[in-house]
């Protein structure tokens, strides 16, 4: 597995280097620009930084821009502002110290995952709700006729609940489909990917929020009434 670095700190270094021993290729010192000049895109994109500040945030919107890999972030400090930040332009993970390299080799093989397991998926023409139209083969999402760019684990969990529209997904089982066994951050991730999911397809009131449950995609019904108003 491929990974590309882009540093802007050198505090867990003592983790990183250590990746081949874990099976990874490490690609460093190329600048943001050249990552098209690769033999091939890396399999994921390592972050180093200091704090999801300002800076690491515009790292991550030119990386997004030159490579559509996963994006991990290992970073000193993130807050619940940052999660969100962070995942709206593009960051898949976040690992906060301290960690090791154990655990720093199993969240890169964990978003790399969904993205293997998508490419391999073939089940027909897809999903149609409203103005929401899911292609599986192609694993793409448009809604009113526009593509819409989502990362994979928001890929997986809009398919999760268009599959079951109208029923609430309890948070329980959407942190089962997408993250591992006993991952302590998996209830803010879903929040974070709830978050942006509703900010790219821009259909207010179509994701709702269940208290005290988790998620539903809201019913056919519900929604030809909320296009009517």
């Amino acid at each position: 597995m491929r990974v590309l670095l882009a540093g802007l700190a050198t505090r867990h270094r003592d983790a990183v280097v250590r990746l081949p021993s874990k099976g990874f290729t490490l690609e460093s010192g190329r600048r943001i620009g050249q990552i098209g000049a690769l033999g091939r895109m890396p399999d994921v994109v390592l972050l180093e930084c200091e704090a999801v500040d300002e800076v690491a945030l515009d790292t991550c919107v030119r990386l997004r821009s030159a490579c559509d890999a996963p994006i991990v972030t290992v970073t000193g400090r993130a807050d619940t502002s940052a999660w969100l930040r962070g995942h709206d332009v593009g960051i898949d993970d976040f690992l906060v110290d301290p960690f090791g390299v154990d655990e720093l080799a199993a969240r890169l093989r964990i978003a790399v995952r969904p993205a293997l397991v998508a490419a391999t998926e073939n089940r027909g023409a897809g999903l149609v709700y409203g103005p929401l139209h899911i292609s599986e083969q192609s694993r793409t999402v448009t809604v009113h006729g526009s593509r819409v760019q989502l990362r994979p684990k928001e890929y997986r969990l809009l398919v999760a609940l268009t599959r079951r529209a109208g029923q609430a997904l309890s948070r329980q089982q959407l942190i089962d489909r997408l993250w591992p066994a006993g991952w302590e951050g998996a209830e803010r991730a879903l929040e974070a990917h709830v978050h942006g999911l509703r900010r790219k397809l821009a259909v207010p009131g179509l994701i709702a929020t269940v208290r005290g449950v988790g998620y539903r995609l809201i019913s056919q019904e519900s929604y030809l009434r909320l296009d009517e108003r």
